[in-house]
Order: C-alpha cells, then structure tokens, then sequence
C-alpha cells in the first residue's frame, strides 16, 4: 500500500494545471505548487480517509495560492511608495517633495496613516489604538491609502513616479 505522501506526489500534474489556470505566471504557480504539497505532507498522516486526499489537496493549493497572491500584491503596492526619510539619508539618492502636497488630496483617514505609519514612523499598534481599529484593519488602510496616493504620483508627476520619484524633476 503507497503512503499518503507517495499518493500526494501521484497528484503533482493535477495541482500544477490547476494552478497554473489560476495564476498567470508559471513560476509562482510551480512555488505554489511545491508549498501546497509540502504542507500536505507534513500533514498528511492526520487524513484518514483517502478518498478524500485530492480535495484536501486542492484546499491546501487554493489557500496557498490566496496567500502568494495576497503577498505578491503587498510587495508590488510597497514597491511604488515613496521611501521614508531614513531610509533615503542613507542612499545618494533623494526622494522629491512632491508627494507630500498629494497626502492632502488623499480621504483624511489615508493621509493620516501613510503620516503616522511611513513619514513618522510610529509603531503600528500604537496608530491602531489611536484610531480606534485592530492593527489588522489598519494594515489593510494602510494598503489602500499607498494604493491611492500610487495612483496620485503617477498622475501628478508621469515620468518620476515611475522612478520611485528618486532625484525627481517634476515641479
């Protein structure tokens, strides 16, 4: 009798095509993949009912697809902002002015977290408690205020911002 893990590895061109129908890079799709089934082998001796192991497997591709994707989209909304002020002493490289207008245009909860959170750099508990909202609430505010003032960047500034508004010569 095959183990469950053995079974697991038996499934491996199931789970690539269907993840590779959900993600549009064949890459993450592999990654996914391989830590889907990692998952499952690690726990596969508490599935008792083999019958049951391909569904199994698919919960554990689809939440290990959600949590790439919502990690990959993390990354790219951080890749667009603006660096704060610390980190930018440190390089050669100086980050234009010009956003700080755009805070102002932004809905007044967005302003005051990218405030507080990227140019103060206050401790995101300590944000949290001031608004009155979990740290989980504020980090998706704090997502979507990036998102926002991202979009008011590159609508302000066009080419700039697609230099991370490094040595900016917008005015």
């Amino acid at each position: 009798m095959a183990s469950q893990a053995d079974l697991i590895v038996c499934y491996i061109d199931k789970l690539t095509a269907y993840a590779q129908s959900r993600l549009a890079d064949k890459d993450l799709a592999a990654d996914a993949v391989q830590e889907a089934v990692t998952k499952a082998v690690k726990a596969s001796a508490n599935l008792r009912e083999e019958d049951k192991l391909l569904p199994w497997l698919y919960t554990i591709l689809r939440n290990t697809i959600a949590d790439l994707t919502k990690k990959q989209a993390r990354e790219i909304a951080t890749d667009h902002v603006p660096e704060t002020a610390a980190a930018v002493s440190e390089e050669s490289d100086q980050v234009c002015e010009c956003f700080k207008p755009l805070i102002g245009t932004l809905p007044s909860d967005y302003g005051q977290v990218i405030q507080a959170v990227d140019l103060d750099e206050e401790p995101r508990e300590r944000v949290a408690d001031r608004l009155g909202i979990t740290v989980t609430n504020l980090n998706v505010k704090i997502h979507r205020a990036r998102e926002k003032l991202r979009e008011a960047i590159e609508s302000s500034c066009n080419m700039c911002a697609k230099h991370g508004c490094l040595n900016c010569t917008c005015h």
